[in-house]
Order: C-alpha cells, then structure tokens, then sequence
C-alpha cells in the first residue's frame, strides 16, 4: 500500500513540472515580439522626413532664376548724358584719328569724330580739319545727309565770326524747343553737356556762326 502511495506521489510531481514548463513557454513569447515593433516604426519615420527634405531642395534647385533680358536698342538712339571711359577705343586709342595724331581730348573734333565711330559702329568719313571746315567738307563731298533740322545724332557745326578754328557737337536729343548736345573743347572740359534753343542752336553766342547739321546716322 505504501509502495503504491509512493508512485502516485512520484507521477504526480512529474506531471506538475511538465504543465509549468509549458506555461511559462507560451506566455512569455508574445512580450518579446511586440517589444520590436515600436523600434521598427519609428526607424522608418526619419527616412521619410528626410525624403521629403531632398525633394523640396532638388525642386527649388532644379527652378531656373527669371531672366532679364539685355537691352534691346534696335533703331532707338540712346543719347550719351556722360563723358565716355577711357577704354573706350571710339575716342581714346588709335582708332581715333585725332587721338592717335596728338588731337586727343579735350578737343571738339575727336570728341565728335570718336562720338560719330561710336553711333555708326564703323570709321566715320569725316572732315579731319578743323571744326570750321566739317559742314562744308560733307557738303561739297556729298558723304553725309545735311540741313538746317535738328536730329538726334546730328553732327551740329559752327564758325566763328573771328576766324577760329570753329566747333562741333553732338546731338543728344530735342525736347521740343530744347537741344541737348554733347561736346569737348580745346583747352577746357573734356566732356560737357549743352543746351540751346532750336530758334537758335549758337546759344546766343554771337560770336558762333551756326552752319547747319549733319545727319550721320
């Protein structure tokens, strides 16, 4: 009797053991896997935000700046207000015949002539006397338009009542009654802004003898 209280006792605690064994399997896996998933999520969620960051910069880089366009002069006449740099070859280099024969600014004559290369893009054919002798000069060669009509970019000439060497200048505009002409002069500035009236383009200098313009443009 006692023997088989012994087995019983024996098979019991065997049976008890297996049962714990198996419980403590199943339910401890579950912890472990749901453990992961937070860690997963929340390493794809960067990535996403910095995706988006590459697309917003490679938009804005890939957007091309407005374009000004450059001037576009066409016939239009753009008037010179201010002297001229010294780079530029139309009035200081050898290009200007009056420049490269010791006649350089300040000079009416290389002024114009430099002023006249400048507008035509091109030598002028003009008179290379003094500034007495340019109206009658193209008049007699028949080189240049010419008249008593102010234009923008006329060639206006004077002589003077004394018997010097005369003047030239540049047409820069006319405002109604108004000339604006641009001009150097031998012995003073090298570059200087004038007006006059149309009615009269000496300026009521009475001793400039007007002669009339030349339409070299």
């Amino acid at each position: 009797m006692i023997f088989r209280l012994t087995s019983f006792t024996a098979v019991f605690l065997i049976l008890s053991c297996i049962i714990v064994a198996v419980s403590a399997a199943v339910y401890d896996e579950p912890p472990r896997i749901s453990a992961i998933e937070p860690a997963v999520t929340q390493t794809e969620a960067p990535q996403e935000t910095e995706t988006e960051d590459i697309a917003e910069t490679e938009a804005v880089t890939e957007v091309e700046p407005e374009t000004v366009g450059a001037d576009e002069q066409g016939d239009d006449y753009i008037s010179r207000t201010e002297a001229p740099s010294y780079d530029n070859a139309c009035y200081y280099s050898a290009e200007n015949v009056f420049y490269a024969s010791d006649y350089g600014m300040p000079n009416c004559t290389c002024y114009a002539w430099g002023r006249a290369y400048e507008l035509l893009g091109e030598k002028p054919e003009l008179c290379l006397w003094d500034a007495r002798y340019w109206y009658d000069y193209n008049l007699e060669n028949g080189i240049y338009d010419c008249g008593d009509t102010p234009k923008e970019g006329a060639i206006a000439c004077w002589a003077y009542s004394d018997g010097g060497p005369g003047h030239v200048a540049v047409v820069e505009s006319v405002d109604g009654d108004t000339l604006t002409l641009s001009n150097s002069a031998y012995s003073g500035s090298e570059f200087y802004v004038s007006t006059a009236p149309v009615s009269d383009p000496s300026g009521g200098m009475e001793n400039w003898l007007f002669q009339g313009y030349i339409y070299i443009v």
